[in-house]
């Protein structure tokens, strides 16, 4: 019994970050050499980021992105940023196309993305317009990478990421056994008739706790306007945080219910209060079922739950870059096929004519019939 309690003790001493074993040093130290290799690779990488950031906070007309760049590489320094690349494919969920893997390298690694359509202005017939977004209410150029493609609020981008995270974060509360009930309606009208507020989820039997836990989610981007410094990414999880508190956090409490928000960044990065919630759920949920707290299978449980977390975001950021620049190249085609200073040809060839559209329209059924002969 008293080995059982201080199992419990040490257990929840731990952080979220450390059950999921990526703060574990990756080398045993078996011999002098593996120590200063390590030694050496850590001096490397500090080297390489403090150049990062000098070049981030020098402004330089030909490299526009620099600072861009190095929000982004700060953002990825965490344990859950990169969890999609070890979530393997066990499930459905983590495997991706060959140009949603194309888009996460390219947003990872902040490398141009080849298939977003840039703006030439050499072709006078080339309108910059289809190469802008205002869903910010200012008009701003799309970067190569996918950044701001991400997350549009313009198209239902925000929306399809957000409601991603939530319909997962439902799945791996029920599969802790938990009951969740998706997007209650009329939570709080009895305080005011016209209260439209609804939360994301309301988990009815939390282990451990006599209330109830409403949890409201979002993502937001990592180089949004909260963050004020290059070198502190988690400032525009921790203001979304507290903007989530502010609509629902006096109203919860008054009711009796807990409140927690779930935020995470489109870069993958999870906020304290989500990463918590899960982790107090799962040593509950061993302690209810095995009777003991093994540090192991806490450490596989939350891996898998971060793993998913981490898969949705990325998949579905991947899937709205997809979806945009398909946009972005009818745009242009559109705009671009009724100028042409070639006008000698027939009607069947010409790119101003419905013929092309027709082309693309049909596609799958012409290669299906590209063997039948005409005779």
């Amino acid at each position: 019994m008293s080995n059982q309690k201080t199992t419990q003790l040490e257990l929840e001493d731990q952080s979220p970050d450390d059950s999921l074993g990526l703060n574990d040093p990756i080398f045993k130290h078996s011999s002098s050499q593996s120590a200063l290799y390590q030694q050496l690779s850590a001096a490397e990488f500090d080297k390489f980021k403090e150049d990062k950031e000098k070049l981030a906070n020098r402004p330089n007309s030909q490299r526009p992105y620099n600072q861009l760049y190095y929000r982004n590489f700060v953002s990825l320094i965490n344990p859950t940023s990169g969890a999609w690349l070890l979530a393997g494919m066990s499930h459905p969920s983590f495997i991706l196309s060959s140009f949603e893997f194309m888009a996460a390298m390219c947003r990872r690694n902040t490398t141009t993305n080849t298939s977003i359509p840039q703006y030439n202005r050499h072709v006078l017939r080339d309108n910059p317009q289809n190469y802008q977004c205002p869903c910010h209410g200012r008009i701003k150029a799309v970067d190569k990478h996918g950044y701001h493609m991400t997350a549009y609020k313009i198209g239902g981008n925000a929306i399809r990421l957000h409601d991603n995270l939530v319909h997962t974060l439902v799945a791996l509360f029920r599969l802790l056994g938990l009951s969740v009930a998706l997007e209650p309606m009329n939570m709080f009208s009895y305080l005011e008739a016209d209260d439209n507020r609804r939360p994301d989820l309301l988990i009815h039997n939390p282990y451990g706790s006599r209330n109830q836990i409403v949890v409201d989610a979002a993502v937001v981007g990592f180089n949004g306007s909260t963050r004020t410094h290059n070198n502190k990414p988690q400032q525009v999880v921790i203001h979304r945080e507290k903007q989530k508190i502010s609509k629902y956090g006096t109203v919860a409490t008054a009711n009796g219910l807990v409140f927690l928000a779930a935020v995470c960044s489109t870069t993958g990065e999870m906020g304290e209060s989500i990463k918590n919630l899960f982790l107090q759920q799962i040593r509950l949920k061993l302690q209810l079922v095995d009777g003991e707290v093994k540090k192991s299978k806490v450490q596989k449980i939350m891996k898998h739950c971060v793993s998913h977390i981490s898969a949705a975001i990325n998949r579905s950021a991947s899937r709205n870059i997809f979806l945009n620049t398909t946009k972005m190249v009818n745009l242009a085609r559109h705009t671009q096929q009724n100028f042409s200073s070639s006008t000698s040809c027939d009607l069947t060839s010409s790119s101003a004519s419905a013929s092309p559209d027709d082309l693309i329209q049909q596609f799958e059924l012409q290669i299906m019939n590209q063997n039948v002969l005409q005779i």
